[in-house]
Parts: C-alpha cells; structure tokens; sequence
C-alpha cells in the first residue's frame, strides 16, 4: 500500500507540475534559429554569438541547430529593423549593443528596445582604450596631450563613440568619432595607422596587445582587468568615466511567453556551463553575469534612460 500511494503521489505531482509550466507546441521547435549579429564579422558581437551557438551544438541543448548570421550596417539599424520585423516568430535570436538604444533615440531608426522581447543577459564586458604601440602615447596624460583624436567606432552612435564623447566632456579631449561597420574594421583601421584610438572590448584587441602591436592606456570599468593589471581604470587616472557592455540577446515581439521561456533556458543552460566560463569568460576577460527576460527587460528602461540623459546633454539628439 505504501508502495502504491507513493506512486500515486509522484504521479500527481509530476501532473502538477505540468499543468503550471507554459505549454508548448509538440513541434517546437520544429526548424533551426537564426542569431543575427548586428555588426559584421570579427567583432565582439559576433565573437560571442558564435561561442553561445558552439556551446549550444556542443551540449545539445536544442533538437535542431543555431545558424549565425551577419546584418551589419547603419550603426546596427539594418540587423535590428530586420529582427524586429519578424514579430510573432520565436526563431529569431540577436545581438545587443549601445546602438540598440542610441540610433532611435537619434532618431536614425525606425525601432527601438520597445520593438522587442528581452531574452535574457549572459556577461559583461569591459572596454578597454588602445593607441598604437609605435604612437609614443603611455597613459591617458598623454593622450589628452594630444588635443584631438580620430576614435574608431561600429557607427556614430554606439558604446565606442558615447565613450569618445564622454572623455571629450570630461577631459576636454576633442575627439572625431570615425565609424566603420564592425569591430574588426576598426581594429584594421588603427593598425593601418587611419585611426588614433580604439575603444574596443578585450576579446577584441588583446591578441594585438600581447603581440606588441597596440598600447592599452586604460580599462573602463570600475576595476582592473585581470589579463591587464599593470593598466590602471579612468577613474584611477583621474577621469570620472565607469562603462561596461552589457552582453544581451532580444527576441522579436509579440511572442508566446513559452517560447520566450523555452530560450531563455537554453541561455540559462549556456551561463551555467562550464564551457561559457572557458571559452568565453575567462578567454575574453569578461564578467559573469546573467539576468532573465524579465529582468533584463527592467535593465533596458534603466540603459534606455541613460543613454537619452547623457545624449541630450551632448547635443546628440534631434
């Protein structure tokens, strides 16, 4: 008899447990996602969409696969109007960056945060401020020496050109922001001397760091960053400046709360494993984080007001 109840009662409970999750259709999902990244190849964005859809493939976390692709363009309009056109469909994943914010409220988009659904937020990283090595600049001193600096930049009105126009107001630094369509180009573009200053994410510049070829003059946020601890913060130099990329992905509008759950998960699954904290983490010095789509949708209101604050008492909206 106690055999039997205690088999009624788990199978109770397991139909409990049924009846209060979200439903989902028995054949979702029935086709691959598409991760759009919104600045092209090379760059942060795509460096971390790629390692989340390797950990995915690896750990088979989903019945069909993760198809990663490109849409750069326009400061991220183009990858961003394109997700945010496929309202109603739950296969559409995409990279966050500052322009996510900042091109509406330039009002150089059609789209803003509030055009999609918060899917959930898995690290963050530090910016760190690059010149060449053979420029003969050593600190932030020296830089702000120079009066001006063209500053690379995925766009006009991204984290990278916010950063060049908050240094400007607080060091008096002028500073023409140069935009390219991605990362990488950047990068290419400091090397090749068209450039002065790179403000990029470690994951981007470090090779070029270790190599000898780039000289990192400060880090961003509050704290050092552990593979450059001999490369003091803004603030310790005396520049009142802490800012990090938030690391977020948004799905469309208009979507089943289970379908949104369902990914979630999957995000969830990709910041507790053991493979996000190595080859991704801990390979692009970045901070763990994670928040849910709730949260994350809370955080957005939060960036949102930021980004028009600051952008207002620079002259950067209409």
């Amino acid at each position: 008899m106690l055999n039997l109840n205690l088999k009624t009662l788990v199978a109770a409970a397991a139909v409990s447990l049924l009846a209060a999750a979200p439903a989902l259709a028995d054949d979702y999902p029935s086709r691959d996602f598409t991760l759009v990244v919104t600045s092209s190849a090379g760059g942060g964005s795509d460096i971390i969409a790629r390692t989340v859809a390797n950990i995915i493939a690896k750990k088979n976390l989903i019945p069909t696969n993760v198809m990663v692709e490109n849409r750069p363009g326009g400061s991220s309009v183009v990858g961003n109007t394109y997700v945010a056109g496929r309202a109603g469909n739950p296969y559409f994943w995409a990279t966050i960056s500052g322009s996510f914010f900042t091109t509406s409220l330039a009002g150089a988009s059609t789209v803003s945060y509030k055009d999609f659904t918060p899917l959930a937020a898995i690290a963050e990283d530090p910016f760190v401020i690059v010149v060449r090595a053979d420029a003969g600049i050593n600190d932030m001193k020296q830089l702000i020496a120079m009066g001006h600096a063209n500053v690379g930049s995925t766009g006009v009105l991204t984290d990278h050109a916010l950063l060049a126009k908050r240094l400007e107001a607080e060091t008096g630094l002028k500073t023409n922001v140069v935009p390219f369509d991605g990362d990488g180009e950047v990068l290419a573009a400091i090397l090749g001397g068209h450039i002065d200053v790179q403000i990029g994410n470690p994951s981007e510049i470090m090779a070029q760091v270790e190599a000898g070829r780039l000289k990192a003059l400060a880090v961003t946020t509050k704290d050092r960053v552990s593979a450059l601890p001999d490369v003091p913060t803004l603030t310790e130099q005396g520049i009142n400046i802490q800012h990090g990329q938030l690391r977020a992905f948004v799905m469309p509008k208009d979507l089943k709360p289970e379908e949104v759950a369902y990914a979630e998960n999957v995000f969830r699954q990709v910041a507790e494993s053991p493979e996000w904290k190595t080859d991704y983490l801990e390979k692009n010095h970045a901070n763990a984080v994670f928040l849910d789509s709730k949260t994350l949708g809370e955080r957005f209101v939060q960036i949102n007001g930021m980004y028009e604050k600051f952008m207002k008492e620079n002259g950067l909206m209409p």
